[in-house]
């Protein structure tokens, strides 16, 4: 780009040289063309790029168009440029319409991995450690792998439009790779684990690796999808992200908390000591008529009769 580039009078003015340009392996561009075909796309709005290296990232536009231009009048010898007149020349017609465009493979993508690590899969340990109820537990989770098959998906498919993603080495995808792979590991232990206790009632060192690999699983993942936002340049997410984290873990920490002491107190009454009480209480007759006599006040001498 050369010097005189900008916006002028309303317009975006791109004063540009290109050398050696005429003919590539797909193509070529007529300089002796009225009605040259280009491309323009502009956005997205909050990523202020302002640098020419090749291997910038860059993200998806908001949206696109095309156009012809006159290169007859935008030809002109290097000492003479940019013409003078070209930015009143009238060089260009747009053809069709603006095209909005969006990422929506990288927020598909943001969202059910996410949504899976931070909200399906804390769940499913939630009705398995405090529910226990085995059933839902096993639902949930396996919700959360389909799931999470298709957000990975999603992302190695987008991968190959950036500069920044396309080779694969960034920390965000190889911990992703890993994460997915262990999670149809731990998809697997369970199931295994399952079968097996519901035949012998034993434990098995499948269902200790299964429940002390879901956890790491869980919050390595939710550590990725910061890496992953910076990645898709888009850091400032991480904020909102942290706060569904802090709130899901508010939940399901203060439900927890209160469905362990529930199940606690009943248990306290369901004790035998406790239902002799309640029927003695509550039944007069279940003493053998034999009734209830006041205390002294004093506990009593062991070794010598009551009331000595």
């Amino acid at each position: 780009m050369r010097d005189g580039t900008g916006i002028k009078d309303g317009r975006y003015v791109a004063n540009g040289i290109c050398h050696n340009c005429r003919t590539w392996q797909s193509g070529s561009i007529d300089f002796d063309s009225t009605t040259q075909p280009m491309i323009y796309a502009v956005g997205p709005d909050e990523l202020h790029l302002s640098t020419n290296a090749l291997g910038a990232g860059l993200r998806r536009h908001d949206y696109y168009g095309s156009f012809t231009i006159d290169l007859q009048a935008a030809k002109g010898d290097i000492a003479h440029f940019p013409p003078t007149n070209l930015s009143t020349a009238n060089a260009t017609t747009p053809v069709g319409h603006e095209h909005n465009d969006h990422e929506y493979s990288s927020s598909l993508h943001a969202v059910a991995m996410a949504g899976t690590f931070v909200v399906v899969f804390p769940v499913g340990v939630f009705y398995q450690k405090v529910l226990r109820t085995a059933r839902w537990h096993w639902i949930t989770q396996a919700f959360g792998v389909v799931v999470v098959l298709a957000g990975a998906g999603l992302g190695l498919g987008m991968s190959h439009y950036y500069n920044r993603s396309k080779h694969f080495n960034s920390a965000h995808q190889l911990i992703g790779i890993v994460v997915v792979l262990l999670v149809l590991l731990q998809a697997s232990l369970g199931s295994v684990h399952h079968r097996i206790f519901k035949t012998k009632q034993q434990p098995t060192i499948m269902g200790v690796i299964h429940r002390f690999l879901g956890p790491v699983l869980i919050c390595v993942g939710i550590i990725n999808g910061v890496l992953g936002f910076n990645l898709a340049i888009a850091s400032h997410h991480n904020i909102g992200y942290a706060i569904i984290v802090l709130i899901v873990v508010i939940i399901l920490f203060g439900a927890a908390f209160f469905q362990t002491r529930r199940r606690r107190r009943q248990e306290a009454f369901n004790t035998p000591a406790a239902q002799n009480f309640s029927n003695a209480y509550n039944n007069p007759s279940y003493t053998n008529d034999i009734p209830l006599q006041p205390s002294s006040g004093r506990p009593p001498a062991y070794g010598r009769p009551l009331g000595a």
